[in-house]
């Protein structure tokens, strides 16, 4: 018997790594929907500030937006928008939105971290992913209740594979957001391991003050273009 969860760890880390789907649900059911915990203080005055702060966000980058889906649409065959199955809040999934950055098809090789250079990547995408314009459909999330404007990244489940129940738990107590503790401490460049450390710290400190320092620090690194990959 161990020798075959040996086995079946071994095929599911190949084929992750091969390019596994971006949801993979079989590697979540355990954990997913996890139980309500109770809300750190400081979050309950979130959802009123992120409902009216991505409401006139969306009003007033309405130009900014046009922009960039013309943009899409005249350089690339396909959607103007990306979008792709996530954990939210009690790890229930929802469908997070981004300009697509990527040529049409190329989810089909399955999920991978992209590269500088990533050939997958349009012209327009490398734009849009430097200045992190990729990330503005996701006010629309946030205006739905389904995203915050400051929390943990929302993942795709075979991220969170070796992450604790009792993390797991902690980390999905809160609304996941387009930036947070991780994004403004590293990025790309931290290890999965550190960025769960980071999301778990922020659950533990969350308060409006961080919050406005970690929008603070996110400004920086927008104006430094200082994007993803």
């Amino acid at each position: 018997m161990d020798d075959f969860k040996l086995s079946q760890r071994a095929t599911e880390k190949k084929n992750i790594s091969q390019g596994g789907p971006h949801f993979a649900p079989q590697l979540m059911a355990e954990h997913q929907h996890a139980p309500e915990s109770e809300l750190p203080k400081g979050y309950l005055l979130k959802r009123p500030l992120d409902l009216l702060l991505s409401s006139l966000a969306l009003i007033i980058l309405s130009p900014v937006f046009l922009l960039i889906s013309s943009l899409i649409k005249l350089t690339s065959p396909g959607p103007v928008f990306f979008r792709q199955q996530r954990l939210g809040v009690r790890e229930k999934p929802f469908m997070i939105l981004k300009f697509r950055s990527m040529r049409t098809g190329s989810e089909k090789t399955g999920s991978q971290f992209t590269t500088t250079n990533d050939s997958r990547i349009t012209p327009i995408g490398k734009l849009i992913r430097k200045t992190s314009l990729d990330e503005l459909p996701q006010l629309i999330n946030i205006f739905r209740g389904e995203m915050s404007l400051i929390g943990p990244r929302p993942y795709i489940g075979f991220e969170l594979k070796e992450t604790s129940p009792a993390n797991r738990v902690m980390r999905s107590s809160v609304r996941p957001g387009i930036s947070g503790l991780a994004q403004t401490s590293g990025r790309s460049a931290l290890s999965q391991e550190t960025v769960i450390d980071y999301d778990l710290n922020y659950v533990k400190q969350c308060s409006l003050t961080l919050d406005f320092k970690i929008v603070f620090r996110t400004l920086q690194k927008v104006i430094a273009c200082d994007g993803s990959n």
